[in-house]
């Protein structure tokens, strides 16, 4: 089930990104304004009791920055990550926005993957952008 974030997630929120090493990492501060922010929209995925998974998208229309997916390790690879994805763009749609950006290490294959196969393309670089020297992939969706 992938329903709103509430402020009664934010420790299964931190403790799931802390899981993630290469995630980006929002202070308890961040996602408490994040949650209750007017231009954020935080989504989690719920199952069996258990957040296994969150997303975040910030809406600026037209356009939509998606600053954060995750997925419990464990859940890896049942298609969570693309449902969130896909809420998201729905979200980013109500919202008004036309299209949805993101940044993403070119050294995470497996999310570049993704997004690549839900119609993002890489319209930007930015080079050695991440601490371990990366460059950063700046991609985008036109949504329909």
């Amino acid at each position: 089930m992938i329903r709103t974030a509430t402020a009664d997630d934010i420790e299964a929120l931190l403790a799931l990104q802390a899981s993630w090493p290469g995630l980006p990492k929002w202070s308890r501060t961040h996602w408490v304004q994040a949650i209750g922010g007017s231009r954020e929209r935080i989504v989690v995925l719920e199952e069996e009791g258990r957040l296994a998974g969150f997303g975040a998208v910030r809406l600026v229309p037209p356009e939509a920055e998606v600053t954060l997916v995750a997925v419990d390790s464990k859940r890896l690879r049942r298609g969570s990550a693309r449902k969130l994805l896909g809420r998201l763009h729905e979200l980013a749609k109500e919202g008004g926005c036309e299209l949805s950006g993101l940044e993403v290490s070119a050294a995470n294959a497996p999310a570049i993957a993704l997004y690549t196969s839900s119609g993002y393309r890489v319209v930007g670089r930015r080079p050695k952008y991440y601490n371990d020297g990366s460059d950063a992939l700046l991609m985008s969706l036109r949504l329909a």
